[in-house]
């Protein structure tokens, strides 16, 4: 697994569970949030339905009440004011409500529906000065606060002790068969407020996709950036340090041509490629005649000199799929696949003639003997290096600057 491939997987997998992280924590917070502001609006609304209910009784109802003995003026009912100014504020605000449920009400729309009277008989049954919860499904579904109407003032029995105490304008317009019996301490009803629930929510889902999608657009920049960074930073200048350490640890320093170790693994490649597909595949070693004598005459600089031209002059004939290698001191080798002895004979030859027929600067004219040997996809590579060498040793021993053909294996 490559470098990249695994910052980019560590990468991947912190984003990732980052992101995990952050949507767990930041749905839950923003849903709460959302919450929050509704439940802070249903406190608004319960206030505010509060506030004209006392207004209502402080300042209107003392100066309607004379009127009410020959017309019944609903404006005078606290709970009918709180009502109708909740009631205008829902052309604006949909959703929003107030409403006094009461079990056995004077005005009928009042009257408490099923769940609205569980809510009362919850505050007659277990106390309490306050409930909220969630009421209904999808768009309809509100926030409620609900606090008990309980029978505290006297002068609330006035109305509804009995129809006979009742005024008669009341009882004419709304009967004398509901409204009455109430007594003091009871709990006859709910102050009821509703609260939308759905855009908010809505609003703080919308608020999170963007913030994930932000995360991810960030996160993208980021793998782009990073990546960009590792490229030119780390890995840019770790591939060129490995080259040079693979060029350190595979190559001559002098030459540039491969060393030992990796000849021997193209070697070894190169017998495998022909043994499969039955191809020819020869080696050629040669070694530079009295080199000593020039480094004993010329010095080490000059004979490193000759060493350097001496391989590049021979390289200059080779295919791309050739190989030629330091083999040690003076003594090269080169590997030629897909070639018989023939023209493995032929190419030495003309090797032996580029490294002799050009002078050396001061060195003067190099020459060098050459051995060939064809595999015969039986040996293995050191026997067919051995046999080459055979050959180049018969070739310095009968006067040198010549190429000499192996001999066979031996059956």
């Amino acid at each position: 697994m490559s470098l990249r491939l695994k910052f980019n997987l560590v990468l991947v997998i912190v984003f990732v569970l980052g992101s995990v992280g952050a949507a767990i924590y930041y749905d839950r917070y923003l849903e709460e949030y959302a919450l929050d502001n509704v439940r802070q609006n249903s406190q608004v609304l319960m206030a505010t339905a509060i506030a004209v209910r006392g207004y209502t009784s402080d300042n209107i109802k003392p100066h309607l009440d004379p009127l009410n003995v020959e017309t019944f003026l609903p404006e005078t009912v606290p709970a009918f004011s709180a009502t109708e100014v909740v009631r205008r504020l829902r052309d604006r605000y949909v959703g929003y409500d107030y409403k006094e449920a009461v079990i056995d009400p004077t005005n009928p729309r009042d009257r408490a529906s099923d769940w609205e009277a569980r809510i009362i008989e919850q505050f007659r049954n277990q106390g309490g000065t306050e409930v909220t919860g969630f009421h209904g499904e999808g768009m309809a579904r509100t926030l409620y606060v609900a606090r008990p109407i309980k029978v505290t003032n006297p002068a609330c029995l006035a109305c509804h002790s009995t129809p006979q105490a009742a005024p008669p304008s009341m009882l004419k317009v709304y009967g004398a068969s509901n409204g009455f019996g109430w007594k003091l301490g009871d709990v006859i009803g709910i102050q009821l407020v509703q609260v939308p629930v759905f855009y908010p929510l809505e609003k703080a889902r919308q608020t999170f996709y963007s913030f994930m999608l932000s995360l991810l657009v960030i996160f993208a920049v980021m793998f782009l950036a990073m990546n960009v960074a590792l490229s030119g930073f780390v890995i840019g200048p770790m591939a060129r340090l490995n080259r040079k350490l693979e060029d350190l640890a595979t190559k001559d320093f002098l030459t540039d041509l491969v060393n030992r170790r990796r000849f021997f693994e193209q070697l070894e490649t190169a017998m495998t490629e022909a043994r499969v597909k039955k191809l020819g595949l020869s080696v050629v070693m040669l070694d530079l005649d009295f080199f000593k004598r020039i480094n004993d005459t010329y010095g080490h600089d000059s004979g490193d000199m000759v060493l350097k031209n001496a391989a590049l002059r021979v390289r200059e004939l080779l295919r791309s799929s050739d190989c030629a290698a330091r083999f040690g001191g003076e003594e090269f080798v080169l590997l030629l696949r897909e070639t018989r002895i023939d023209a493995a004979a032929a190419l030495a030859e003309a090797a032996r003639a580029k490294i002799a027929d050009a002078p050396f600067g001061d060195v003067g004219t190099v020459s060098a003997s050459f051995g060939v040997a064809e595999w015969d996809h039986k040996e293995d590579g050191h026997a067919m290096i051995t046999r080459a060498d055979k050959a180049l040793y018969v070739a310095k021993e009968t006067g040198r600057n010549k190429v000499v053909r192996a001999e066979p294996p031996a059956a």
